[in-house]
């Protein structure tokens, strides 16, 4: 049989699967001839003194199918002779071809199986197949020596030192390599791939039931039919398919580093070849450098579903987005056994040749985009060799910059244009005057508080005896809300003049004037302070009227301030500021400490709120139940306080410990009521049941909401204060010199003087 013909049996026929897989079910040898270990003798169907039907003997061994059989049909046809098989008296009346059994023990001599030893011991397969074939007929133990086929009688899956493969894998390898040759042998690496196959189970290839033939034209036997070896001698099975032997192969089959079969093909055959042998064979067999000169998609190549654009993609020029065009090749990507896949994929070398930092304006540099275009450059191209496209300053463009983290898109700085939107990087343009210090720029806060609280001081001192005992329903009603307005007016004129210097500062022209005055609406006041100050008062009208005009101003303020306070907060949850996006930023404490400024103003007033809405309907309760009835007339005056209440009581719960301590003391006069009979009509006074009349009754209720009134007001305001100066504390370290104003003495005093003329207000 000519070499091809036998290599093609052992090619693939149908679909088969990679891996050493395998089960528990056993599949047993079967031959037609059998040898008896106990008595040593065989057993054929029809044996004829010693002769039997060449039919009869087992298949021809797959080894010694695809070597040169000439050796092994000799021996078989010297052993072989017509021989009568029916006989009439002496006349024979049958002749047959027939060979004899014991010529065949001397015939394959260990010198006849020597010669083909060598091939059929690549795969231990195939040797344990051809030693069965040696033992049924010969009755060795052994092929040319004692001991030399050991092992042999009980293979497992553990035999195949290196495990196996399906051999469809050689669709995976370049024409280059399965056309070469051995460097050793020489053999062609088809011929090397069929003596390490074997299929799933034995197989027959030609007719199964007459494997031998004597042919009287060639005077010779011939074979008609041939065994595979089988994966079944293991005494396992695995799934139906094609599969060799990979040590077998790897051992038989040598590459020359030096002329290597693919090395003048091309690149992507030359990978090819490269991941075959290292999928199948293992980098032993390959050079230590071997990865240098691949064509892979690990990252050199990128495959072009994985190619992904920044999102600055529109601001790109078109010579950068075609540049992707221009690149594109194909290249290896490693499937799950590394064996190579042939994909389309963009050179990174190529594209990352002419691309740089500065190869995309616009979007690519500002904030958010221009840190993904930083990253995606980065990621792309950092370990292109020679490649250097990133500005030296990259690492804090990656990452948000101080203007970046500011809100708005002004700022307050002597310059052409204070629009940032053209700014991208923390350049500084040089002032016409020195900014002041971030130290002098907070303390000019401070001191327009610290005047605030003498002023507040002085005004109690001096205008304390001035106030009459009485209660806050018989205030006018428009007096708090004239003073509140006046008060809240007074600050805002004060922000607008400071504002509206500032623009006609030479340099600060583009300073818009509205919304620097609305910022500066946020600033920390120290109206909590005056309203605590006030309580030492006696309760009366006075108190009433000072206190309710400090809130209704500091509710009009607070309420022009949420508009960067709630900016500020939204800003930051888009930029993920509040959850990491500020880490490794330039200036990040100092935005931590604004961010964290801006959202502790939010929940408080939004608590407040809360809490405003829970006391509305806690007194509404009350009143609708009939537990406090008082007069039509003082009904209609409680409104009043109602009104008030609906507006600043807030936070009672954290409040009832002061709420009830401080009332002790207001309360104390009343406590000759509690003595009085449980029911009496007295002037204009309704009869009840109780100890407490019904205006007692409503009168110690009032005060008590009173005393709970100052406890929130103060808490409230007092916890805003501080956010506020969280907020401006970080968002004046984080501005820096881009938060210049100019003068700040003269903006300093006119604050004070704003702030001076408020408290005196209040005292009036």
């Amino acid at each position: 049989m000519k070499l091809s013909n036998a290599r093609s049996s052992f090619l693939p026929r149908s679909p088969s699967i990679s891996g050493n897989n395998t089960d528990t079910a056993e599949a047993p040898y079967t031959a037609t001839i059998n040898y008896d270990g106990e008595d040593s003798t065989l057993l054929p169907q029809n044996n004829y003194n010693g002769w039997v039907n060449p039919e009869d003997l087992a298949p021809m061994p797959q080894c010694i199918a695809q070597q040169d059989q000439s050796t092994w049909l000799s021996t078989m046809t010297k052993c072989t002779s017509k021989q009568c098989t029916s006989h009439f008296g002496a006349i024979c009346t049958h002749h047959q071809w027939l060979t004899q059994l014991s010529c065949l023990r001397i015939a394959f001599s260990p010198d006849v199986i020597g010669s083909y030893l060598p091939y059929c011991g690549r795969s231990v397969l195939a040797r344990a197949q051809l030693y069965q074939w040696v033992r049924n007929i010969t009755g060795r133990t052994w092929f040319v020596d004692v001991g030399d086929a050991n092992g042999l009688q009980n293979l497992s899956p553990v035999s195949l030192a290196e495990g196996y493969a399906a051999v469809d894998v050689i669709y995976n390898a370049p024409t280059c390599l399965t056309g070469s040759v051995s460097a050793l042998s020489m053999e062609p690496f088809q011929r090397v791939m069929a003596s390490c196959s074997f299929t799933s189970t034995t197989q027959h290839t030609g007719n199964a039931a007459r494997p031998w033939e004597y042919s009287e034209f060639l005077r010779s036997m011939i074979t008609l039919d041939s065994e595979t070896v089988g994966y079944n001698l293991v005494r396992r099975r695995i799934r139906d398919g094609d599969y060799f032997d990979k040590n077998c192969f790897c051992s038989a089959f040598t590459i020359d580093l030096k002329k290597e079969p693919c090395s003048e093909s091309g690149q992507l055959d030359f990978t090819k070849e490269l991941l075959w042998i290292n999928a199948t064979c293992g980098s032993t067999s390959l050079p230590d450098n071997w990865t240098d000169r691949l064509k892979t998609t690990q990252f050199a190549y990128i495959p072009i579903e994985d190619w992904h654009w920044p999102m600055c993609v529109a601001d790109m020029p078109k010579q950068v987005v075609k540049r992707t065009d221009q690149c594109v090749t194909d290249a290896c990507e490693l499937d799950s056994s590394g064996y190579c896949k042939v994909k389309r994929a963009v050179d990174r070398a190529c594209f990352c040749r002419n691309i740089s930092y500065d190869s995309c304006g616009g979007s690519c540099q500002i904030f958010e985009t221009r840190i993904d275009y930083i990253k995606w450059l980065h990621d792309l191209c950092d370990n292109v060799q020679d490649w250097h496209g990133l500005p030296d300053d990259w690492r804090r463009l990656a990452a948000p910059t101080p203007i970046d983290m500011i809100p708005w898109r002004w700022t307050i700085k002597p310059s052409n244009n204070s629009d940032i939107a053209y700014i991208t990087r923390l350049g500084h343009i040089r002032a016409t005057e020195t900014c002041a210090s971030n130290e002098w720029k907070l303390g000019s806060f401070a001191l327009v508080n610290v005047a605030t609280f003498l002023t507040a001081c002085l005004s109690q001192r001096t205008g304390i005896h001035q106030i009459t005992r009485g209660f806050l329903w018989h205030s006018p009603p428009w007096c708090w809300f004239f003073k509140g307005t006046l008060i809240a007016a007074l600050q805002l004129l004060a922000n607008w003049f400071n504002s509206l210097f500032v623009q006609r500062t030479a340099g600060y022209e583009d300073v818009p004037v509205i919304q620097l005055m609305l910022l500066w609406c946020s600033m920390p006041r120290l109206a909590w302070l005056t309203i605590l100050l006030i309580s030492v008062q006696p309760f009366g009208v006075k108190k009433f009227s000072a206190t309710a005009s400090l809130l209704f101003a500091e509710m009009i303020l607070q309420f022009l301030s949420s508009y960067y306070m709630v900016m500020t907060v939204n800003y930051g949850r888009e930029h993920n500021f509040y959850f990491g996006g500020m880490e490794r930023a330039e200036r990040g404490r100092s935005a931590k400490t604004m961010y964290a400024g801006a959202l502790m103003w939010l929940m408080i007033v939004g608590l407040v709120l809360i809490q405003s809405m829970r006391a509305t309907r806690r007194m509404n309760r009350l009143i609708g139940s009939g537990s406090l009835n008082p007069p039509k007339r003082q009904r209609g005056k409680q409104t009043l306080s109602k009104i008030v209440e609906d507006l600043m009581v807030c936070l009672n719960e954290l409040c009832t410990r002061s709420r009830e301590d401080s009332a002790h003391y207001w309360i104390g006069e009343s406590r000759s009521s509690e003595e009085t009979p449980l029911t009496r009509s007295e002037g204009g006074d309704y009869k009840v049941y109780g100890t407490f009349s019904v205006k007692d009754q409503h009168h110690l209720v009032s005060q008590k909401a009173f005393v709970g009134l100052y406890a929130a007001m103060v808490i409230s305001m007092l916890l805003l204060w501080i956010a506020q100066w969280f907020f401006w504390g970080g968002f004046i370290g984080l501005s820096s010199e881009e938060f210049c104003p100019p003068k700040l003495g003269v903006l300093t005093a006119v604050w004070t003087v704003s702030s001076l003329a408020g408290a005196i207000i209040i005292i009036i």
